[in-house]
């Protein structure tokens, strides 16, 4: 059904002559190392001011002593509803870099009002244009001291296909954080070292110069009916990488390749065979990345 064909390179930096396709890949490693390094950590730790956080459904105060450790900003519960902190936005936009980090904070309640504990307390919630998402991370229960929380940034954790995924992360407009522990009103819970950060793994390998970037072209022709060619291109030193096709359903249908090619340009050649018409994704992944394109079988 498939043709799980071999590599063919396209292009390799071949020899030291090369001069201008040597300065082009260094200047484009320069940059990824810069672009990553610049913002390897979103983060608010209230040491200053409360940094542009809001409430909704309650009222908020900054505190600059007594966080953990600093400044922290405290909600309190003066409303109907289930009040949130909502994030600045800063927070917002593509963050497809961070995918496979994850979310961390400090959380303490600091005034119970003696009421049964409110479902949702601690959970975090990423909006899109399209697409919501929620991560209940903290457990059902009141913290006296100052607790970390963590949850991955990633879509099995969030209960999300790796398509919903990336639709979600690439154009965020909201992150809020449900701070409203307990029923009725009063309570009060602190806030502090909220933050989004990048797949360690990541960082590393761009810290050690190892880092191995992917492209995934469309593939040609497409729609198709027998064959269609699509090219994977590795800027870099090599890794390994998984290319597959994917069901309508979402399930994988066969591994168009699964090896470590090096750097270059590399096509391959899916076969239709007798897949049903319908649309398909081919998604090639690897350590740090997970690239998707669609397809579609007349």
């Amino acid at each position: 059904m498939l043709n799980s064909a071999i590599p063919i390179p396209f292009h390799h930096i071949q020899h030291p002559g090369n001069m201008k396709t040597i300065v082009l890949f260094v200047f484009a490693f320069v940059l990824q190392i810069s672009l990553v390094l610049s913002q390897t950590i979103l983060i608010s730790s209230f040491d200053e001011n409360q940094e542009d956080w809001i409430a909704e459904g309650g009222a908020i105060y900054y505190w600059p002593q007594n966080g953990n450790s600093g400044g922290f900003i405290e909600f309190e519960d003066n409303q109907d509803g289930a009040g949130v902190f909502i994030a600045p936005a800063r927070f917002f936009g593509d963050l497809k870099a961070y995918n496979l980090g994850s979310i961390e904070f400090d959380l303490k309640n600091t005034y119970s009002n003696g009421q049964n504990l409110l479902y949702g307390y601690g959970a975090v919630t990423i909006t899109s244009p399209y697409i919501t998402a929620t991560n209940n991370v903290v457990p059902l229960n009141l913290f006296s001291e100052w607790s970390p929380f963590s949850v991955p940034f990633n879509a099995e954790s969030w209960n999300m296909t790796p398509t919903g995924w990336d639709s979600l992360i690439s154009d965020v407009t909201r992150i809020s954080i449900q701070m409203d522990a307990e029923w009725n009103y009063y309570d009060k819970t602190g806030l502090d070292n909220f933050a989004i950060k990048p797949s360690a793994t990541a960082v590393e390998s761009l810290q050690n110069g190892i880092d191995s970037r992917l492209s995934l072209c469309q593939n040609f022709p497409n729609p198709f009916t027998e064959t269609t060619r699509i090219v994977v291109e590795v800027t870099g030193r090599a890794h390994a990488i998984s290319l597959v096709l994917i069901s309508p359903g979402g399930s994988e249908i066969e591994t168009i390749y699964q090896g470590t090619p090096g750097p270059g340009k590399h096509t391959f050649y899916i076969d239709a065979g007798n897949l049903p018409k319908g649309l398909y994704l081919i998604r090639l992944t690897s350590q740090t990345q997970s690239l998707t394109r669609k397809t579609v079988i007349n």
